[in-house]
This record gives C-alpha cells, structure tokens and sequence, in this order.
C-alpha cells in the first residue's frame, strides 16, 4: 500500500499548524514503504525484546498492547518483507487477547513499533493480522505489513533493559466502560504523573470516498520526556503535549479523522502497566495554552475504559543502570488547573531591563522594572516571556550538541526573584548564572559583558536600550514561612536566589520578631556566596536573624564580614545529624535536581520529617 498522499486527518492538523505547504512540498509520506526493508526486518528478529501494538476492540476503540516472549530477542520472525511473525505469551489484563478473539472472522488492523531503549532506534510499521493462533497464554500472529517508515529518536530516554522472565501479571484495576462521572483512581494518576514514556495508538477510519485512496489503518508510536511531562486534567483525561517532531503529523492527523486513541504506560523497575483507551482531540492554538500554558498544540485523550496490571512487563530495568535523559525534551508544563492559589497570571504586563550588577564573568544580577505594580512574596519566582527580546529560531528537525532543547524553546524562562518587597513593586531583582549554551543567558550575558567592557557607566540605567519583555506571571510556594521562625535553608550553587530573598526579607522587615536561621550553601565560588549574602542580610542583621551560616566548597577559603565555618566538599550525613534541632526546623532545599536529593537523602537520614522539607518545583 504505497501512500498516495497525506489523509484527510493529516492535511486537516497540518493545516491548523501552517504546516501544509511546507508538506506538501516535503511528501514526507513517499517516506512511508509498502515493504519491510531489510534492516527492519534484521531489528525486529535481533532487537528488540517487546514490541507494543495497537489493536481495536469490538466497539472501534484503539488499545495498546505489550507483546513479548520471556523479554528475550528473537520471537520476532520476517520470512519475506510484507510478514511478521510473532510467537509471543500474554498476560493476564492485556487487551489483545479479547481484541483479536474473532480474528479469524476477516484481517482486523494492527500497527506495531520496534523500539530499542539502548540505541534510541525505532521504526513504525502498520497492517493486518493474517492468522492468529492460540494456545493457552501463548499467541502465534502472522501480520501482512503494508507500512513500514523509520522514525527518529529524539524523545527517546536511554534505559538498559534486560529479560525479567518471572513476572506474573495481576489485574488490579479494569473499567472497560466508565461513566461520564468516573474518574481514574488517585494511585493511577500518580502512575501517569511518574511516567517519562508513553505508547500512543490511534487508528484511521476511511470514508467511503477515500477507501481506495487511503485505506483505514491504525498506529502505534512513542512519546517520551522528562516524567509527568503527561498530565491528567479533572481526574480523568491526559493532555499530551506535543513537541516539535517531523511535522508529518501521522498520529495527531489519525486523531483528527477519528477521534479515538489508546495511551499505554509502564514502569521499567516495577513492571506495571497501564492500559487507556479514550476519546482523542487535538487542541492548538490560545484553546491549548488555556489547557496547558505555553503549550500551542495538545491532544487530550478522555478516557472511557483501561486497566491496570501489576507485574506484568517481561523486561526491568538493569539494576543500578541510570537513565539518559533526552536532551530534546523541554521542562514541564502544568495544566492551568493545577496553578497554585499563590501562583498569579498577568496579562499585558510588561517588564524593562533597567539595571545589571555582574558579580562574575556568569553571574550576574539584571533589574527589571515593570509597568504596573506587582506583588511578590519572599521566594517566589517570575515567570518571563522572552521572545520579543531572542526572537523564535527558525524549524529545525534536529539539532547540533549542545542545542537540542531550542527545538522546544518557548521563550520563556522562570528565575526566582533574588531581592524582596514589602508589598506591591514595580522593580525587582534576577540574579542568574550563565547557562552553557543558554538561548537567553548567553544573550543577556553577551549584552552585560560587552557594556562592562565598553560602557560601564550604561550599566546603573540600560532602559535607554530598550529591552522590554512580557512578564506572564509570579508563582511558587517556595516561600517564607509565616507559622514558624526556624529554618534550615540548604542551597547548591545559584539555588542560593530564593534565600537572598528570604534573608533580605527579614532583616529589613519592621516586625520585633527574632529568626533563628541555619543556612548551609555548596558552592564552587565562596567569594560571590558571602558577597551575596552579606548583601542580603544588610548591614545590621543581628537584630533580626540569628544566622548560622556553613560554606562547603572545594576552593579557596574567601574573607567574610560576618561570621561563618568553612567546610570542605559537600555536606555528608554526620554533618545533617549534627545540626541541633532538625526535627522542629522548617527545611528548605534549592539547587539543581541531584543536589537536591542527595541533600533530602541526607536529611531523612539525618531523622528530618519529611513533610518539614520544601523543594524548589521547576528545574534549573
């Protein structure tokens, strides 16, 4: 079945995205082969050691599937290039069993994907189930392949996989059928919440008019990021954002013709799975950021059935293998409807960069001054939209080292406010530090060196340049606490931001209180640390913060104005069991994610209660 075109569905979100002439110029569907080429074949049978399928059940509905034998390679056989053969044993709750019950009453439809979690290699292939024969919990399927296309690997996280030959699946939970006022049990939306890959099947109902043309098929393919990049809106639909991909919009496009999809979700180490099936829309466009902000394309899949199995994946994780993160994949984006109550959204605000301080050749402190008064507590972060000042990079399917996550660049970026405020202001303060190969840093940081270099006297008042950016919002619950007067702030690096804040906060507030204030910072530059926060804490501090300051650094030991211990390296767990009081402090951790759980390891172990530690929730 050589493609003759894209489909209906596919000319429909190709067009909603802008994106029709530019395939139609591309025909990326000539990509799509009638054959199994023969590297396909040799991946399939060497491999791969599951391979998730799509299915429909008996009402149209897609479901996905995940098909293996004993986790090993090899259960897949290609005697010539339009046949698969796959020998494989299924689990208790997989919908493939009551899928195919009646498939010798005529083909049904099937779609697969190979996909190597070691190699980032995946290619899709769609078609019809010839026989399938049965015998217990094993299944022998013969497939006609009619599509075959080779994918890319951008969004793939790098796992080491091995066989698991013990598992025993156990269905927990099967709703087939919900109701319109069910939802997805709490445990379940957690499960999706924790997942960094989801298979997405969809399917592809032909009109009578576009039979011959485009004939009805189904598909199967991956999405992947960084976990919970998938959200569950009211209890029961998840909205997967999209990415930037190929702009073939085969799976979006299937949505827009049929309006159904399947979601299947697993976990490497436990063997879990989650299987859904739902009602499917894509959304683009103001109508998705409302949805998820920032996001311009999302697809939502309603749930009306899934099920639930413990147990049940025939390959794990390697024990003490790590993960490799994608680095395509953008942070995550929350739904509206899980903001904060103390998360504020601003439109039509706008922000002037009016001052820089560089403490370093890659720190710096910018100024910004906005055109209304704005409230901002003690920790918080502003959320700022830089595109007027970088401008949108120009579509790229892949990207060069280093520059991957601009193919996912909203502009947008979140830093924590370093100064404090009282009540409304219209002037705040962003002490960031370079990032390497930072879309945004580098350009700020560029603008901040050269006017160093050449007009230092520019820098007190840059305003006259002109750079003014949208501010979309203030946000967070990184915040002074107003219940309790003892606190233990640990920072890594540039993490120290929301504490500058804090401290600056209480030793200028007018209130007679007294803080009792231990904060513990790892950095490789102890010389801006303590010039940081003896900024912060002004210059009579003593009358309104008790402060125990300890430095951990591997460099050499900085002169300090105030009092403080140096430590070498980083802080370990006899340190945390040494600090007296722990259990009654409230304990705040900022820095980049690994900082933060060695530290939270440590402080359990230490025997802090973990409903007492507060970490920052977005990733630097």
């Amino acid at each position: 079945m050589v493609l003759a075109g894209w489909h209906p569905g596919e000319r429909a979100i190709q067009a909603k995205l802008d994106y029709a002439r530019v395939m139609d110029l591309y025909q990326g569907y000539t990509k799509v082969e009638d054959i199994l080429p023969p590297q396909h074949r040799i991946f399939h049978n060497k491999n791969l050691s599951f391979v998730p399928v799509t299915t429909l059940d008996s009402t149209g509905r897609p479901w996905g599937s995940l098909l293996s034998k004993s986790g090993e390679p090899g259960f897949i056989t290609s005697p010539d290039e339009t046949t698969l053969v796959m020998k494989v044993d299924v689990g208790g709750g997989d919908p493939l069993v009551e899928n195919i019950s009646d498939a010798s009453e005529g083909k049904k439809l099937i779609a697969g994907l190979g996909i190597d979690f070691a190699t980032r290699r995946r290619n899709k292939f769609a078609g019809r189930i010839a026989c399938a024969k049965q015998s217990g919990s094993s299944i022998e399927l013969t497939l006609e392949i009619n599509q075959a296309l080779g994918n890319c690997p951008k969004y793939i996280n790098i796992r080491t996989l091995e066989p698991y030959s013990v598992a025993r699946s156990r269905v927990v939970y099967k709703q087939l059928n919900l109701t319109s006022d069910q939802k997805l049990p709490q445990a379940l939306v957690s499960f999706i919440h924790a997942c960094d890959t989801v298979f997405l099947g969809t399917s592809y109902v032909s009109s009578p008019e576009y039979s011959e043309k485009f004939p009805s098929h189904l598909g199967m393919n991956h999405r992947g990021g960084r976990p919970g990049f998938v959200r569950v809106q009211g209890g029961r639909t998840c909205v997967i954002p999209d990415y930037s991909g190929n702009r073939m919009m085969q799976s979006l496009g299937n949505v827009d013709a049929t309006p159904f999809a399947s979601l299947t979700f697993f976990d490497f180490v436990s063997g879990d799975i989650l299987y859904i099936t739902g009602n499917a829309k894509n959304i683009v466009g103001p109508d998705a950021q409302s949805i998820m902000p920032r996001i311009n394309i999302v697809t939502t899949v309603e749930t009306t059935g899934y099920v639930f199995v413990e147990n049940a994946l025939t390959v794990r994780q390697k024990p003490g293998s790590g993960i490799e993160r994608s680095p395509y994949s953008p942070p995550i984006r929350f739904l509206a409807e899980e903001k904060h109550a103390s998360d504020v959204s601003l439109d039509d605000v706008s922000v002037t960069l009016t001052r820089i301080k560089l403490h370093t050749s890659n720190v710096a402190t910018f100024t910004f001054t906005s055109s209304q008064p704005i409230a901002i507590k003690p920790g918080q972060h502003a959320i700022i939209d830089l595109t007027a000042f970088s401008g949108k990079e120009a579509y790229q399917h892949m990207a060069h080292e280093g520059l991957e996550a601009s193919l996912n660049d909203d502009c947008t970026r979140t830093w924590t406010v370093s100064s404090s405020h009282s009540s409304t202001t219209q002037t705040f303060d962003l002490t960031m530090k370079e990032k390497k190969h930072g879309a945004i840093t580098g350009k700020l940081f560029n603008i901040a060196r050269t006017l160093s270099e050449r007009r230092p006297e520019l820098m007190e008042n840059i305003a006259p340049l002109g750079i003014t950016v949208g501010l979309v919002g203030i946000g967070g619950q990184f915040t002074l606490p107003t219940n309790s007067s003892k606190l233990l702030l640990v920072a890594g690096g540039i993490g120290i931001t929301p504490f500058l804040s804090m401290l600056n906060s209480v030793t200028s507030s007018e209130a007679e209180e007294t803080w009792d204030i231990i904060l513990i910072i790892s950095t490789r530059e102890p010389r801006l640390a303590a010039q940081l926060i003896g900024t912060a804490l002004g210059p009579d501090p003593q009358t309104k913060v008790r402060l125990t300051l300890h430095i951990f650094t591997s460099q050499p030991s900085p002169s300090l104005d105030f009092q403080a211990t140096l430590h070498t390296g980083r802080p370990k767990l006899q340190f945390y069991r040494s600090i007296q009081g722990l259990q009654d402090r409230t304990i705040f951790v900022c820095g980049p994610t690994a900082f933060e759980e060695t530290v939270v390891q440590g402080l359990q172990g230490a025997g802090a209660d973990p409903e007492s530690i507060l970490r920052e929730n977005f990733a630097y």
